[in-house]
């Protein structure tokens, strides 16, 4: 049976997906003291093997985690050398010489904590309900490689629903860029929209982009 979606509940998704990427972009204004914009990418159904391919060969950061309440799936946050580079060094006060030390790699981790449960908290808030997460594990490689690791676990005969979102700093003197992924269970998720009562979900004024 295909996987229908209210399409009364869009928005809700969109609303979903800047809150919980909101909660990231003040958690890095916080760390790093610099002002970051949220833009929704995307609201999608695809083969799961074509998420690594869209995510290429470059060399990425990555924190995953499975949600063990609905609606389940995997969280998913990327970013590049430059900006794993500039928040060690934000994060730490030491400049990054060549390669990470122990040191920025801790400080990466803790970063990578506090991104998903800002994540996580603000889609749950939204829903006003609670979400509970392992712990994320920073990892780091060919970002084609990593993602395929991260979806090892999603059947490749089936669609996976993804939501794509962005938080970037708009300052060139830094680079500050993390893209964020979830990719619900698709059953789990269109039964949580199935039954969300829309005047008891904590939206958001801003403009969103659309579908």
């Amino acid at each position: 049976m295909p996987l229908l979606i209210d399409i009364r509940k869009l928005r809700v998704i969109n609303v979903l997906m800047e809150n919980g990427a909101g909660n990231v972009a003040e958690s890095l204004e916080s760390l790093a003291g610099v002002s970051a914009d949220v833009a929704v990418k995307s609201l999608s159904m695809v083969d799961p093997g074509d998420i690594p391919d869209d995510i290429g060969d470059e060399y990425l950061y990555s924190a995953s985690v499975q949600l063990t309440e609905p609606p389940y799936g995997s969280f998913i946050m990327t970013f590049g050398r430059e900006t794993a580079r500039n928040i060690a060094a934000h994060m730490t006060g030491n400049e990054v010489e060549g390669e990470l030390t122990q040191f920025h790699e801790s400080a990466l981790q803790e970063m990578c904590n506090i991104f998903t449960s800002g994540f996580i908290d603000g889609i749950a808030n939204t829903l006003r309900r609670s979400i509970d997460m392992g712990t994320p594990e920073l990892q780091s490689g060919r970002g084609r490689d990593l993602m395929t690791e991260h979806l090892s676990h999603i059947s490749h005969e089936s669609l996976a629903v993804v939501l794509d979102s962005q938080v970037d700093v708009s300052d060139p003197d830094r680079a500050f860029q993390v893209r964020i992924f979830l990719i619900p269970d698709p059953g789990a998720f269109v039964h949580l929209l199935d039954h969300l009562d829309m005047d008891e979900v904590r939206t958001a004024e801003p403009e969103l982009d659309a579908f």
